[in-house]
């Protein structure tokens, strides 16, 4: 099924990411002054949610060696457009490393991993080893989106009745 406005979305964030992109590499920026904090603070932005939005999300990373869970990280965001520090910090410490060490002689320098890294070092033969990270977002803007495809629909079949 055709989505015009997801175009329209994808042709946006393509124009921003480019534009930030330019921004980035010019450097006519680097003599001028820094901008006081109180005139950032009238402009930083964050994440504006509608009243009547409301998303939750939940990050799970397990980890099953021969069939048996031996790690797993798990946190739950209800409403993300509130999220507490309790919530972000849980969700800092799910995202965080992951290491796995099965068999004699495992070593490795915690150091080089960056963050949400996955390490499993296996010596031992005929070993099954399994790693999921499930990230679930859940939204309650589907009737929107029927809408705004209903939308779309109607307008294309008005304005090109015989382009079908």
């Amino acid at each position: 099924m055709h989505a015009p406005w997801l175009g329209r979305i994808v042709f946006g964030l393509m124009a921003a990411f480019s534009s930030a992109i330019a921004c980035a590499d010019d450097y006519s920026f680097a003599a001028s002054p820094a901008v006081a904090d109180s005139a950032l603070d009238e402009v930083r932005g964050g994440f504006e949610v509608p009243a009547n939005l409301r998303a939750s999300m939940t990050l799970e990373r397990t980890a099953y060696l021969n069939g048996e869970l031996v790690a797993s990280l798990s946190v739950k965001v209800p409403d993300i457009g509130n999220i507490t520090t309790r919530e972000a910090t849980a969700l800092a410490d799910a995202a965080g490393m992951l290491l796995i060490q099965n068999g004699p002689d495992n070593a490795f320098n915690v150091a080089d991993l960056g963050p949400a890294s996955t390490v499993i070092q296996n010596t031992l033969n005929d070993q099954h080893l399994l790693t999921l990270t499930t990230i679930s977002v859940d939204v309650n803007t589907l009737g929107a989106f029927r809408e705004m495809n209903f939308q779309d629909g109607l307008r294309d079949s008005l304005v090109m009745p015989g382009a079908r």
